[in-house]
């Protein structure tokens, strides 16, 4: 048996009772998450708003609210300017329905993927300075738009930029730049999403702004906390923190949402509202709401997130669905390409790029994610255009491919992302040149050392350890995402009284676990080669817990992440 394929990182154990009235397991993994002082930890635990800041601490957003408020008052036009995934149309229809109320009159826009690629662009801008706006306001991008805004100014366009990106050499001459990891930005907490950031600007405006049409701020602020939910779980920000809070209030608006497209698209997806939780932000509506923005127009997501009609709720919900399923054949087709163009070369490079015109640019990014995670290597996806092309990029944890990027800055067009996810666009005349360059800056960096992925133990289990008291113990940590992962636990010598594949080929491996005295399900995916290698044997085992419904019957069973022979 080939496993295990993980290196195991097992947390090193903190001392018994160092966490007064909690047990020590939750202590263990409150301090992995780097959670230890008392108050951090009942801050963690209770949501009492004291990790939600004041708004006006933030760079830029006391005179964003200025001179938003003139414009108001004015009568001006203000243009939102989003971006093409779900963390930007989220953004862009939290400031509508915050914007609307405090009567001002608005327009949105939001740029083709393919089209237009990501950020702002001129002829977007002069499209906007058309239909009268004066004021336009950037969301989820504009951090770089430094030419841009440029010429925002010259044809009489004023610009708030409201963005999360990582902060360039030079900051656009706008009204304001809105982003709390700005160096001279003193806002506590750095990791908000561009949703996030909307939301502290929308706080800041409905304290300060009178409201037109009757609700009150404390309402207005409650209703938009599902928008807030959903685009900063799906662009995979950390639950820690200020992100954790606003997430939680958030998942409970969501669950209660009004918007009668959020109420057909999760009913078209299959989902009950009370168990919405981050998992299902994750890996069933934010895919949903980024495949529009992917394949064909992000403007249906958004209309999808602000529409008042349940009929064009129905509609726009049913068309989410069928782009959902397009995406996921497009991307499946996109990665069967490429896992084979990388096995034909033999051995797998330490830097993966594979390109043609036969990857679509809304796939890119997700077509080099599971590359990255299948070869545990850095991976570029490009769809080669005729002059210029558009990539993705999706790297692992030694390797920050941002930075990587700015080291090639003179042979691309624009790039921009984070540590681990970023897009760019090249001329095709520099293609061989920046192949090259970042090969060399990924020989330099894994020099010396093999890469393999790595699993991260939260705490080593006794087997009698195992109950259902400690899973509704665990239940406290949620919502759990980015940054504060599912609790995954090491059980050692656990054996195993039953073993069968399942699932389709059939792909995944159910087993029986027992101490002799007590037994578990137990799940792993992706694992049913094993079947036969570990039947009656004893195993260590990596896994998490959950809940297993079948026929009405709730069950406790361990998720495995990883095992091998004891």
């Amino acid at each position: 048996m080939n496993l295990p394929l993980k290196r195991w990182l097992v947390a090193p154990r903190i001392s018994a009772g160092s966490l007064p009235g909690w047990p020590d397991v939750l202590a263990q993994i409150l301090h992995n998450r780097g959670v230890s002082e008392p108050a951090d930890v009942d801050a963690f635990l209770n949501d009492d708003g004291c990790q939600i800041f004041d708004p006006l601490i933030m760079e830029g957003v006391k005179i964003s609210v200025e001179r938003i408020g003139q414009a108001i008052s004015r009568g001006e036009m203000i243009a939102i300017y989003g971006d093409f995934d779900a963390d930007g149309v989220t953004a862009a229809a939290l400031l509508r329905d915050v914007l609307a109320p405090l009567g001002a009159r608005t327009i949105t826009y939001i740029p083709n993927r393919a089209e237009e690629g990501y950020g702002v662009n001129n002829p977007a801008l002069e499209s906007l300075r058309a239909q009268g706006a004066t004021l336009a306001i950037t969301v989820d991008c504009g951090v770089s738009a430094v030419h841009e805004i440029d010429y925002a100014r010259q044809i009489g366009l004023d610009v708030i930029v409201v963005d999360h990106h990582q902060i360039p050499q030079q900051l656009p001459d706008a009204v304001a730049v809105i982003n709390p990891r700005r160096s001279d930005c003193e806002y506590p907490f750095k990791d908000l999403a561009a949703v996030g950031v909307a939301f502290k600007l929308a706080q800041a405006l409905l304290r300060t702004l009178p409201i037109r049409n009757g609700k009150s701020a404390s309402e207005i602020q409650r209703e938009i906390l599902d928008l807030v939910a959903l685009g900063t779980v799906a662009d995979v920000a950390p639950l820690l923190g200020e992100n954790r809070a606003l997430v939680r209030r958030g998942l409970e608006s969501l669950k209660r949402t009004h918007r009668p497209g959020l109420r057909q698209l999760v009913s078209r997806a299959g989902l009950k509202f009370d168990d919405i939780d981050s998992q299902s932000i994750s890996y069933v509506l934010g895919p949903r709401l980024n495949s529009a923005g992917r394949l064909h127009d992000a403007l249906v997501s958004y209309r999808l997130l602000t529409t008042k009609s349940d009929e064009e709720a129905r509609e726009l919900a049913e068309e989410l669905e069928t782009t959902n399923q397009e995406r996921q054949k497009l991307t499946a087709d996109a990665l069967n390409r490429a896992r084979e163009e990388i096995l034909a070369c033999g051995d797998v490079p330490k830097l993966i790029v594979v390109s043609g015109e036969h990857y679509p640019s809304g796939v890119v990014g997700l077509v080099a994610g599971k590359l990255m995670e299948e070869f545990y290597r850095p991976a570029l996806v490009i769809e080669l255009g005729d002059e210029a092309s558009r990539g993705s990029a999706r790297s692992i944890a030694e390797l920050d491919i941002t930075e990587a990027l700015s080291n090639c800055e003179d042979l691309l067009l624009r790039y921009g992302g984070h540590a681990r996810a970023a897009g760019f666009t090249i001329p095709n005349h520099n293609f061989d040149l920046f192949k090259a360059r970042l090969m060399t800056i990924v020989d330099s960096r894994f020099e010396g050392f093999e890469l393999q992925p790595s699993l991260h133990v939260d705490r080593e289990l006794a087997f009698r350890e195992i109950t259902w008291d400690l899973y509704h113990l665990l239940e406290n940590l949620a919502p759990f995402g980015y940054g504060n992962p599912v609790p995954t636990f090491l059980t050692r010598g656990m054996l195993v009284a039953e073993a069968r594949a399942v699932g389709k080929d059939p792909l995944h491996l159910r087993l029986r676990l027992t101490d002799g005295r007590r037994s578990w399900n137990a799940i792993g995916f992706k694992l049913g080669q094993c079947a036969s290698d570990v039947r009656q044997r004893k195993v260590d085992v990596v896994y998490s817990l959950e809940t297993n419904e079948w026929n009405d019957r709730i069950s406790l069973q361990l998720h495995i992440k990883d095992l091998k022979l004891s």
